[in-house]
């Protein structure tokens, strides 16, 4: 959903944010620290509620949409596929237009802490896209999975691509 479709009026939120000191405001209030950058996104620590960051996509590309997707989709599994959610951080939020997502923070840990072994269904493996939420390891990047994924119980090893 794009805030263009939700608003009658977008012409007033622009004309608010066009006015660069509410803007500079309205956006150091929400970002933090600047936490990474990807190809298509850049990654804030989340003003508001440190449990959480701020994920900022500016060319629209779809990875937070995606990420929010996959969320949805896999957040209320059960029964046999009830492990799947546990290895995703999960999202928490995306604005109407998609290029503002807030997902729960990780905690970096040192390699050696990493599980040797992952779900088959993980596959953009580097130690950058991973990360803890307690004692549970997760993916906090999965912008890039596309198409229909298959939740498999079957582990594969995990080869840390760096």
């Amino acid at each position: 959903m794009r805030l263009e479709d939700e608003l009658s009026d977008i012409s007033r939120l622009a004309n608010l944010l066009e006015i660069a000191p509410v803007a500079i405001d309205f956006v150091t209030t929400v970002c933090g620290k600047h936490i990474g950058s990807g190809s298509y996104r850049s990654v804030f620590e989340y003003n508001i509620d440190d449990r959480f960051v701020v994920k900022v996509e500016p060319l629209n590309t779809n990875c937070n949409q995606t990420e929010y997707r996959l969320w949805e989709e896999i957040k209320g599994l059960h029964s046999d596929l009830a492990f799947v959610p546990k290895w995703f951080a999960p999202v928490e939020w995306i604005s109407p237009n998609g290029r503002i997502l807030l997902m729960r923070k990780t905690s970096y840990k040192p390699s050696k802490e990493r599980p040797t072994k992952i779900p088959e269904f993980l596959t953009d493996i580097k130690p950058d896209n991973f990360g803890w939420i307690g004692n549970n390891f997760v993916c906090h990047d999965y912008g890039q999975d596309y198409g229909f994924m298959h939740f498999s119980k079957k582990m594969k090893k995990a080869e840390w691509n760096y």
